[in-house]
């Protein structure tokens, strides 16, 4: 159980996490229509976020994200949460516009205790990981 010091989404999100260990674009960096991460340096270039509980260490945006981030949501391929270690203010707006739960400000780099497949349960800020 790891709690976040921001919290903005739903009361409960349940989802299977996806973890890039290395910092994401949205613009340039995954396909707004299919959810599939296209940037070829990151480590999980190939794979869907769609529906997914999006884990990375911070974001490397510019202000094009946070239209992206909603256009994914519009085509029904976005994340349904994020959750990052260091905010990217960018980001942030984003996921707020699109309705995307983030959380941010945990103790921990939630990359070293987050893997790829975890079943997450995130409670009002609370992250259970549900293995």
């Amino acid at each position: 159980m790891k709690k976040a010091s921001f919290y903005m989404g739903p009361s409960e999100i349940h989802g299977e996490a996806i973890v890039s260990l290395k910092p994401l674009s949205f613009l340039g960096g995954i396909n707004n229509a299919t959810g599939v991460i296209t940037d070829e340096k990151n480590d999980i270039c190939g794979q869907s976020i769609a529906g997914k509980i999006l884990v990375y260490p911070f974001g490397k945006g510019s202000t094009g994200d946070t239209l992206r981030m909603l256009r994914m949501i519009l085509n029904g391929v976005g994340p349904t949460a994020i959750i990052n270690h260091t905010p990217d203010p960018i980001h942030v707006e984003g996921a707020l516009i699109s309705g995307i739960g983030i959380l941010f400000g945990l103790d921990d780099n939630p990359c070293d205790f987050i893997k790829s497949g975890d079943k997450l349960r995130i409670v009002d800020g609370v992250i259970f990981i549900e293995k």
